[in-house]
């Protein structure tokens, strides 16, 4: 009796099975793969989103190269122009290997802005691990360079990025989580890298912070490379020296930060910045002795704090804390008085800098 029951059970479950519907799965033929996305402002301003996306088109052949074709679509939300981009393609849209995400300069200064980030991240298609990023002139000039060396659509910028081809320390890479993350949390403030578009390549090598809500300042090349050092991104660089009439390149194989943030009632607060490097001399004006080697450390360390107390100063001004100076304030102190107590203190608190740098070798057999 028993096995009866059992057999009656099993044959319901698989009679229920016939009434369920299979049309949420697509086949890989029947899906449009979106490898890049773009956010502008429209010209004519009638919308508020020029939203573009750039899908890839594989080519008939293994030996034929990929192309890749853009639409965009003028609208107020960033769904209401996804949804509209449907209409102009023959297979449902995938954004399983997207990226990379380029915000315009004109989105990004725009107040009030924030929430389109979320649209993102809610998305559980757009994987949180894309590359977000600043785009100049637009950002749909960037998803339209075709550098000669790409056969993958957007595959240079995934290699920049990902810094799987060209080492840099003038690139900046921000997840999408990343991003996200410092929208929300105080004490820490959001940073893109800029992607220039150029005839038929990119060039990054600048920097955007933000507040918790808009584009507040730009970084120019060395500013970004000292930014790198600060949040140890970075060992492999050149510094320039100049001491006198002579000028060396150290050629930095390690790179070093440390902070700690004091604020006693005995004397003024102050953030002690401690850098550490250590190189080779890669290029010189003038031949420098290996006895000598001690005096052009002295004159790149005197250079080197003074320029990243510069940068510091002009973070402070700018109110942005994308160090997170404010987050290692808080996880030391846990009242909500003392957040407030630190929004007083950024303003004025001073910036000693400490470096130490170390020539191993001069580059040349004496």
């Amino acid at each position: 009796m028993s096995i009866l029951i059992k057999s009656k059970k099993i044959l319901i479950i698989l009679l229920s099975c016939l009434f369920l519907s299979a049309c949420g799965f697509k086949d890989i033929e029947k899906r449009f793969f979106v490898v890049s996305i773009g956010i502008d402002v429209p010209k004519d301003h009638s919308k508020k989103y020029l939203v573009s996306l750039k899908f890839a088109v594989p080519g008939p052949s293994k030996d034929s190269p990929n192309e890749s074709q853009i639409v965009s679509q003028k609208a107020n939300s960033i769904s209401e122009a996804v949804r509209i981009i449907k209409t102009k393609v023959d297979k449902e849209i995938d954004f399983s290997h997207a990226k990379v995400i380029v915000f315009s300069e004109e989105v990004v200064k725009q107040k009030g802005n924030a929430g389109m980030y979320y649209w993102f991240t809610r998305r559980r298609d757009i994987q949180k691990i894309s590359w977000v990023n600043i785009g100049r002139p637009t950002a749909l000039a960037v998803l339209k360079v075709k550098p000669k060396s790409e056969y993958i659509p957007s595959n240079a910028l995934f290699l920049a990025l990902g810094k799987e081809g060209s080492e840099t320390p003038y690139v900046n890479p921000v997840f999408l989580f990343d991003m996200k993350y410092r929208l929300i949390e105080r004490g820490i403030d959001p940073i893109m890298p800029i992607i220039v578009a150029k005839k038929d390549l990119f060039e990054i090598n600048m920097v955007g912070l933000f507040n918790k809500s808009n584009l507040k300042l730009t970084l120019a090349q060395e500013e970004t490379k000292m930014i790198n050092f600060l949040r140890n991104r970075e060992e492999k660089s050149a510094i320039n020296v100049t001491k006198g009439n002579t000028m060396v390149v150290l050629n930095t194989q390690k790179v070093k930060t440390s902070y700690k943030i004091f604020t006693t009632k005995e004397k003024h607060p102050y953030i002690k910045v401690n850098v550490s490097m250590s190189g080779t001399l890669e290029e010189a004006s003038k031949r420098v002795p290996i006895s000598r080697l001690s005096e052009y450390e002295r004159a790149a360390e005197d250079e080197i704090s003074k320029n990243f107390e510069k940068l510091l100063i002009k973070l402070q001004k700018a109110d942005v804390d994308p160090i997170g100076f404010g987050l290692r304030y808080r996880s030391r102190h846990f009242n909500e008085d003392d957040w407030q107590e630190w929004k007083k203190l950024y303003p004025n608190i001073v910036f000693k800098v400490d470096s130490k740098v170390q020539i191993q070798d001069p580059g040349l057999i004496d």
